[in-house]
Order: C-alpha cells, then sequence, then structure tokens
C-alpha cells in the first residue's frame, strides 16, 4: 500500500504541484489533530496532548519536505532504468526469477489479507450492523479524573428518555455461565441486551425472532434466549425445529425464540457470543444482585445510533447537558459524571 500511494503522490505531483501541496498539508494536519483529540481522550491536558502528538507524528514541515523530495522530474528515467534492469536480469537468471515472482506474490497476498482483517477490525468492527457509520460507544467519566467508565442502567434509560438526536440505545453487558442440555452441560459466553438490540442493530433473526418490548420489564420474568448460528450448528446440529426447544442457562430453563446470522457474533470485538438473553433477566446471572435500579452499579456497555444527519458533536454536546441534569436530581450517585461518545474502534 505504501508503495501504491507514494507512486500515486508523485505522479499527481508531476501534473498538479500546489494542489497537491495544500491537500498533503490538509491531510497532515488532520492526522496530527486525530492524534491529539485521542491522546485528550485518554486524560491528557490539551497543550500536552498536541506537543506529545508532534513528537508521535513528527515535524509536519520535515514530512512535507520529504515527501517534496520524492516528487522530483527524474523519476520516470528512474522507471525506465528500473524496467530495462529488471527484463535483463529476467533474461539472464529466470528459474531465480520465477522464484522472486513467486514470494513476492504470496507476499503481497499475504499483506493484503493482513491489511483487509485489521482494516475490518479497526473500521467495521460489526459487519452485520446496519448503518454502523451512525453507530458510536457510550463511556461515563469523572469529573478531573482520567479513564472510561461503564454506564448504569438507569443513566442509561435517562439518558433514552430525555434525548432528541438519538435514533435508539442498546446496552449489552457479557455473561459466562453454565449452559446445559439434557445431560451435557458446558461453559458458554453471552450477552445481557435491551429488548431493542437486534432491531437497533439491523440484525435478523434467521429463525425465529429477537425480543420484543415486554420481555425488558419484570424482575427475572422473561427466561427466553436467542442462540448463535455457530451454536446451533455445532450444539443442536442446525434443528430447523429448535425454535420453542429449551436449554438451561445458571441453571434456569430458557426458551430459544431465535438464531442470528452466521455473520453476527455480537458487540464485544473479539469475544463471539453464543446466546443472549433479555436484560430483565439480570440477577439470574448475576451473584451480587440486582443492578437494574442502581445508579452506582455502572456495569453496562452502551451504545448509540445517532439520527441520520447528526453529528457526533451534536450529540455529545446534548448528552453533555443531560449528564448535568442527572447530577443535579442525583447528587449522590451522579456528581462529577460526564458522559462521551467514542468511535467504535476507541
Amino acid at each position: 500500500m505504501k508503495t501504491i500511494r507514494a507512486a500515486g503522490w508523485r505522479l499527481l505531483g508531476v501534473f498538479r504541484k500546489k494542489r497537491r501541496d495544500a491537500e498533503m498539508a490538509e491531510e497532515m494536519q488532520h492526522h496530527l489533530d486525530l492524534l491529539t483529540e485521542r491522546k485528550i481522550a485518554v486524560g491528557m491536558s490539551p497543550s500536552e496532548a498536541r506537543a506529545a502528538a508532534g513528537r508521535e507524528f513528527g515535524g509536519v514541515e520535515q514530512l512535507k519536505e520529504l515527501s517534496r523530495d520524492e516528487r522530483i522530474w527524474m523519476w520516470p528515467d528512474q522507471l525506465r532504468q528500473d524496467v530495462r534492469f529488471g527484463f535483463r536480469m529476467l533474461r539472464r537468471n529466470p528459474g531465480f526469477s520465477l522464484l522472486a515472482i513467486v514470494c513476492l506474490t504470496l507476499g503481497i497476498g499475504t499483506n493484503a489479507a493482513v491489511f483487509s482483517w485489521i482494516e475490518g477490525i479497526l473500521f467495521h468492527p460489526y459487519p452485520a450492523v446496519v448503518h454502523e457509520d451512525r453507530m458510536f460507544a457510550l463511556a461515563g467519566t469523572t469529573r478531573g479524573a482520567s479513564g472510561f467508565n461503564q454506564l448504569s442502567y438507569p443513566d442509561c434509560i435517562d439518558l433514552q428518555k430525555n434525548s432528541t438526536l438519538i435514533e435508539s440505545f442498546i446496552v449489552d453487558q457479557l455473561i459466562a455461565t453454565t449452559l446445559s442440555v439434557g445431560d451435557r452441560a458446558e461453559r458458554a459466553i453471552g450477552g445481557l441486551v435491551t429488548p431493542s438490540y437486534f432491531d437497533a442493530l439491523g440484525v435478523r433473526p434467521i429463525l425465529g425472532r429477537g425480543f420484543t418490548p415486554d420481555e425488558g420489564v419484570g424482575r427475572n420474568a422473561h427466561p427466553v434466549a436467542v442462540i448463535s448460528y455457530e451454536m446451533w450448528k455445532n450444539r443442536y446440529q442446525g434443528d430447523p425445529q429448535i425454535i420453542g426447544k429449551t436449554k438451561y442457562l445458571n441453571g434456569v430453563q430458557h426458551t430459544i425464540i431465535g438464531v442470528t446470522p452466521e455473520n453476527f457474533h455480537g458487540t464485544f470485538v473479539g469475544v463471539a457470543f453464543q446466546f443472549w438473553v433479555t436484560i430483565a433477566m439480570q440477577e439470574t446471572f448475576d451473584p451480587t444482585g440486582y443492578k437494574l435500579e442502581d445508579r452506582d452499579a455502572r456495569a453496562f456497555e452502551s451504545f448509540v445510533f445517532l439520527k441520520p444527519g447528526v453529528t457526533a458533536h451534536q450529540a455529545e454536546q446534548e448528552l453533555s447537558s443531560i449528564a448535568r441534569r442527572l447530577e443535579n436530581d442525583y447528587p449522590e450517585t451522579n456528581r462529577g459524571h460526564e458522559i462521551q461518545l467514542l468511535p467504535l474502534w476507541q
């Protein structure tokens, strides 16, 4: 990729030097600003963040000069000489040249595969999700302290009720439990989610359905589960009649109501969930007790989808305003507590 990009810059430099210089300066400044924002997000002051970003990114002017040095008029002659030399070597050593071509092909293929994987993890962590570009993570922060916290469920509910710029909220908590079917028991990883989870993500089960709104209320009142495609294929041998059958999660019988698509694994990057249960069942999976009414229990991952046309800055301003109101209403639990909107890769 670097070689291709460098060649492109050289070619463009021949025909539109001034315009390319302006574009290059803008791009470098954008990367420097982005690096500064990331360092501010982890607790640095703006001045410290700018200085650290400058050291890490390198001098912008030096980078410009280096790039200009690369865009010289002699590159067509150099290219012609390189091609000539390559053909001469190919005629003299065809066996070695063939081996080199094979090695280069394998290397390029491997690099392309790794790049695609990294790009997917960083920029498209949830490929099955509709409108992933409007999806952000919510994080709590404490005024004057560094680092991020999760949110309490009551705070999530209040944010959802009072926001006008956010299309949908979802809550997700990772749980590890015992799955029992018949006389066989095994450990399983799943998600404790709000009823709107699958609808907000745009994920449609290939069998059955997702959760309904009423299944998110009532303490331990709705023991239903959606299972992953992998669990359906491997644990249940792809049984087409799986809907309505039961399994035990943490000793509590749950009815299977849906099966997710093959390419959906949940909303924890790097963790493939095997099942999802409704948030109403939280106490069943948490030995420390009921947390859905406790503002001190900041234990839930939260995500939002912005309405079309709404910027992250606008949404964060609104969320900050709501957080200040919650601080006034609940000073014992929310004093100094703020809300931030984070991109999925952070």
